[in-house]
């Protein structure tokens, strides 16, 4: 027990010397005591430092400008209007809101997919069976689209991540070939 408590004790720091009272006083020529930490010496750190800076190249994560980009601020995706002149007259887009419109424009939209799907029922072919969507019955139609919104958000991260990966590899292509000449 005695030989953990000399690897493991903590500073002890008088009120001249605390961090604290040294940033507000501003004395430069405080120190801190190794005591604490009798088998690593300033030579032992810096040689062990520079052995593995020699040693090891620096490359850069390939996750880091992913991370980076997380400080953004998050900004609701504008609504695509492309096919909103072929639901709506003129008169109607400048007398009703973005929101009505939208509420419209994918009713209109639910509408246009279940035409089709009876469409492909009454020539006998289906792309999914019947026995595969009855885990689907009764799904609210909110819950299935965030359910692929989800899934649009996760492609949408595997792509970015796939595009670090790529872009890290290129790098490292170029250092190897780099070193082997």
């Amino acid at each position: 027990m005695d030989s953990l408590q000399t690897y493991y004790t903590y500073p002890v720091y008088t009120q001249a010397h605390s961090p604290a009272s040294s940033s507000a006083t501003s004395d430069s020529s405080y120190t801190p005591s190794t005591d604490y930490l009798p088998h690593i010496t300033s030579d032992n750190l810096s040689r062990s430092t520079q052995k593995s800076s020699k040693s090891r190249l620096q490359i850069a994560h390939p996750y880091a400008r992913l991370v980076a980009k997380k400080d953004e601020v998050k900004r609701r995706k504008i609504w695509n209007h492309a096919l909103e002149k072929s639901i709506f007259t003129p008169y109607e887009i400048s007398t009703l809101g973005a929101p009505h419109r939208r509420v419209i424009y994918m009713a209109s939209l639910e509408s246009h997919i279940d035409e089709l799907h009876a469409q492909l029922l009454s020539i006998g072919y289906y792309p999914v069976p019947f026995s595969a969507l009855e885990q689907f019955k009764g799904l609210n139609s909110k819950t299935a689209k965030s359910m692929v919104a989800g899934l649009q958000h996760d492609v949408s991260l595997s792509k970015l991540k796939l595009l670090e990966l790529e872009r890290a590899n290129a790098d490292l292509q170029t250092i190897l070939s780099q070193s082997q000449n």
